[in-house]
C-alpha cells in the first residue's frame, strides 16, 4: 500500500518475513489450504492441511532462516493527518452536540480535503 504520508512498514518487515514459503520443495500457496492453524508454541509458522477432515499435515515458516524475533515500528502508519471529504464532516458534525467533551476535541481536528485548515470547531456549537 503506498500513498502519501504513510511511513514504509513493507520495506521495514521485508528483512524478517520470506518473499516465497517453501518446505522441501512444496510452495505455500493460501489457495490450496483449507485448515490454517497458527499457534504459540511454533511462532512465525503456520500450520495448513488441504483436507478439511484430518489433522494439520504440514508446517510452513514465514520467516528467514537467520531470523529469531521481530521487531515492531513504534510509529504511526501515517506521517501526517489524513483529510476527510467535506460531505463526511459535515455528516458528522451533525449530531456532534450530543457527544463528550473529548469527542469533540477529536472531530476539532477534523480536516476536510477541500479547505485543509478550516476550523471546525465553530461547527460544533449548540443550536
Amino acid at each position: 500500500m503506498k500513498g502519501k504520508g504513510m511511513h514504509d512498514f513493507k520495506s521495514h518487515f521485508r528483512q524478517f518475513f520470506k518473499k516465497s514459503v517453501t518446505k522441501d520443495g512444496e510452495k505455500f500457496t493460501s489457495s490450496t489450504y483449507k485448515v490454517f492453524k497458527y499457534s504459540a508454541e511454533f511462532r512465525y509458522n503456520i500450520e495448513v492441511n488441504e483436507n478439511m477432515l484430518s489433522e494439520v499435515t504440514n508446517r510452513f515458516r514465514l520467516i528467514k532462516p537467520n531470523v529469531r524475533a521481530i521487531t515492531y515500528l513504534q510509529q504511526a502508519l501515517y506521517t501526517e493527518q489524513l483529510g476527510v471529504k467535506a460531505t463526511k464532516v459535515q455528516d458528522v458534525q451533525k449530531p456532534a452536540r450530543y457527544l463528550s467533551d473529548e469527542a469533540h476535541a477529536f472531530l476539532d481536528k477534523l480536516v476536510d480535503t477541500d479547505n485543509r485548515g478550516v476550523d471546525n470547531e465553530s461547527d460544533f456549537e449548540d443550536e
